[in-house]
């Protein structure tokens, strides 16, 4: 099954190839016609040593020397012909692949990134990649010259004296059983390393992105450790698999010499007969020469094969994965939206038999504003996440203005409704650049409006550099309150007319946060709003508040029929005041991380 598994990687990798055939063409060219000039050589010291070095005619020498010289000038530009067009072709490849897997990626659905580590996934696109790149630039090239080198010294030497060439054919069993036990061993282990360099990988991320955590904590020596350990687990997987590598070439090495010892052995006795000239002998051992370079190549070849064969399994393994959430080829293009959003009997669960909803039954009217509520992992974040498709329910539809969002295209669903989380993520870009993500084609006079509107204009128009100021790394330049902001105006610049609001204004100061109360509140006008709501205002602002529970909604209806009602909503009011929250403001993805906690690696 495996070699099954490897036959059809190679295959398809080489599907790759195809398309730059005319250049590949010219680079198989330019490989045979180098494997060529690099034959002639030994042929032509035959000719010197018998026709002219024995017989003396030193006048004539020249021919043979002038003769070398412009075989070795034309291999030359042949060998520069095919290393440019491999890397050519290698470098497009790549590209191709990369792209179709990045492009991949953005594709999926969030299930796939819950159980996926981000290390990991950098490691496909950028160190798996690029083994593939050296495989493709010069473990091909190298292959194929190693194998006409091989078959072109045996038809050769076979024509001059089958004696002589059974001697060649003796030493090829084992060379060939050296091959398989090499390839059999070796490759599992560079799988091993290609997946010990991507946890590599992500330790270092985790670690540059909780640097602050670390140290806060005073963490720094465990991290170090952590550090020493997953290296020197990197590095014991390097040496497994350069020990079974270093004991190929004196294997090598030993047959190699074993077969010239022979052929000085058996062959001189044929001069000494005059069976053979000496011109043909020099030239044998010249040819058997030549093999030590293929030869000795193949393990490093096999062991090339084999790491750019486990990498791209690796890569394949992502691009073989499916979206959970698909769109239909007949899905129709979302217009004029009103707003009326209806969630009918819906379940959901990340993990089978471990449902987050469970029967929601729920409908929001058009221009509504409503609260959701409930204790952390309750599923709130999960019931929005439903909405822009970010999942697909198992159970159930979800309809806007009467149509089911799975009969809808992604794009246009999605550039319908904003999103405002409470963990805001900027781009290492400008200001400007940040708010007209969404809409790339905005003016300037509409960026401005919406940090207007959202209370950060006079802190950007502050700046030296205003709007084009760069926020560094996920905004790292920038407080918690300005990043919050800076998101709201990149969600209102898009214009939606739905909106999703993670509580935008926990991390901003009192007197920022009335002035951006206030803009919410018209920024909600006419428009149908989800507040996962963590404190007072939003609770008792709203038209509708949805209680969660265990899943399940326990409670629906505005804030003065709920308290009236004494049931669990009431008791969650008495357990904060104006300034607390109603759940845990920090509970972000909770009910989610519950089950990344069992997703396990992507293999």
């Amino acid at each position: 099954m495996k070699q099954a598994k490897s036959k059809h990687t190679i295959r398809r990798l080489f599907t790759y190839a195809l398309n730059h055939k005319l250049k590949l063409i010219f680079a198989s060219g330019a490989v045979v016609a180098s494997t060529i000039m690099g034959l002639l050589p030994p042929y032509l010291i035959r000719e010197g040593i018998d026709n002219y070095i024995i017989r003396g005619e030193i006048e004539r020498l020249w021919l043979i020397a002038v003769l070398m010289i412009l075989t070795v000038l034309i291999k030359g530009i042949f060998d520069f012909a095919k290393s440019y067009l491999s890397e050519y072709i290698a470098q497009n490849i790549i590209h191709d692949l990369r792209v179709e897997l990045f492009n991949h990626l953005n594709k999926l659905s969030f299930s796939f990134f819950d159980s996926a580590q981000t290390g990991d996934l950098m490691s496909r696109l950028t160190a798996d990649a690029d083994t593939l790149r050296q495989f493709f630039s010069r473990g091909s090239v190298y292959i194929s010259s190693n194998v006409l080198t091989i078959i072109g010294i045996f038809v050769i030497i076979m024509s001059w004296n089958y004696r002589l060439a059974l001697i060649y054919l003796f030493m090829l069993p084992f060379m060939i059983f050296g091959m398989y036990i090499y390839a059999k061993r070796v490759r599992p282990m560079f799988k091993m390393v290609r997946k010990s360099f991507a946890a590599l990988t992500h330790l270092l991320r985790e670690n540059f992105l909780g640097i602050e955590v670390i140290k806060l904590f005073g963490r720094e020596e465990f991290e170090e450790e952590r550090f020493k350990k997953e290296n020197m687990k990197y590095i014991s997987k390097n040496l497994e698999a350069a020990k079974v590598s270093a004991f190929w070439m004196p294997y090598v090495n030993f047959f190699m010499g074993l077969g010239t010892a022979l052929i000085i052995w058996y062959g001189g006795r044929l001069v000494i007969n005059q069976e053979i000239s000496l011109g043909m002998l020099a030239a044998f051992i010249s040819y058997i020469s030549m093999l030590l370079r293929p030869v000795r190549q193949t393990g490093m070849l096999i062991s090339f094969g084999s790491q750019a064969a486990a990498s791209a399994e690796r890569i394949f393994n992502v691009l073989d994965r499916k979206s959970d959430v698909k769109e239909l080829e007949q899905a129709q293009v979302l217009k004029d939206v009103k707003g009326n959003i209806e969630y009918k009997n819906v379940s959901f669960a990340y993990q089978k038999g471990k449902e987050v909803l469970n029967n929601i039954d729920l409908e929001i009217k058009v221009g509504e504003t409503a609260a959701v509520v409930g204790p952390t992992g309750a599923g709130k974040t999960t019931l929005l996440h439903l909405l822009p498709r970010f999942y697909d329910p198992d159970r159930g539809e979800i309809l806007i203005d009467g149509q089911d969002i799975k009969k809808i295209t992604l794009a246009s669903l999605r550039t319908q409704i904003g999103i405002v989380m409470q963990h805001t993520f900027l781009f290492a870009a400008s200001i400007k650049e940040n708010v007209s993500y969404g809409k790339p084609e905005a003016d300037i006079a509409e960026i401005k409006q919406a940090a207007q509107t959202a209370q950060i204009a006079d802190f950007i128009e502050s700046l030296p550099l205003g709007y084009e100021t760069p926020v560094g790394e996920r905004g790292v330049t920038l407080s918690g309150g300005q990043k919050q902001r800076l998101a709201v105006a990149r969600v209102l610049l898009t214009d939606p007319s739905i909106l999703i609001l993670d509580e935008p204004t926990s991390s901003v100061d009192a007197a920022t946060e009335q002035k951006m109360n206030a803009a919410l509140n018209k920024i909600m006008e006419n428009r149908t709003t989800f507040v996962i709501a963590h404190r007072l205002w939003t609770v008792k602002n709203a038209d509708k508040i949805i209680v969660l529970k265990d899943g399940e909604i326990i409670e629906i209806g505005g804030y003065q029929e709920l308290m009236e009602k004494k049931g669990f909503f009431a008791e969650l009011q008495h357990n904060f005041v104006e300034s607390e929250t109603v759940s845990d403001a920090g509970e972000g993805r909770t009910d989610r991380k519950n089950y990344d906690a069992e997703a396990g690696d992507l293999k």
